[in-house]
């Protein structure tokens, strides 16, 4: 499994509000500088996804009304 970024999210409330929708849709991810948020709120972070789940992740972020964030 190829992991692949779909979005890059400047602020961690809006990371929070869609790792709970993914935890809800058993969608697996992995979300980058998750961490090193602790120190800077200012560092991005990246969420990476499975090739094989990244269309439905998009229209989970467009649903949440996220777009913003797509890397695409």
């Amino acid at each position: 499994m190829e992991l692949v970024e779909v979005a890059v999210f400047s602020f961690q409330d809006d990371t929070t509000v869609l790792e709970s929708i993914l935890h809800a849709d058993h969608i697996p991810y992995f979300l980058s500088n998750e961490n090193m948020s602790v120190f800077s709120p200012a560092i991005s972070r990246s969420l990476m996804v499975n090739e094989e789940d990244k269309e439905k992740v998009i229209n989970v972020i467009k649903e949440a009304g996220f777009e913003k964030y797509l890397t695409e």
